[in-house]
């Protein structure tokens, strides 16, 4: 079952809220960050047909702007291993 465009936005939003504070303190960047990629996958899919495309840059774009993401890529940069993993 599809999620309305309203739906679909406020869920956006939380995916979002939540990618940056977490629900608990004790979740690591990247635990976030694979929860935050592997929900907007699954709101992609759920989104209405002709929207579908439009949430895919957008989680781009958060993902790149990201501090949870950035944290763990320059780690990356400097040990070539992602920080948490």
């Amino acid at each position: 079952m599809s999620l309305s465009i309203r739906r679909a936005k406020a869920h956006a939003e939380a995916l979002q809220q939540a990618l940056e504070v977490g629900d608990t303190w004790d979740v690591t960047d990247a635990e976030r960050a694979f929860n935050f990629k592997k929900r907007w996958d699954e709101l992609i899919v759920r989104a209405p047909r002709g929207t579908r495309r439009h949430y895919e840059l957008p989680g781009a774009r958060i993902a790149e702007e990201s501090p949870t993401f950035k944290r763990l890529v320059v780690p990356m940069r400097e040990t070539g291993k992602f920080a948490g993993l």
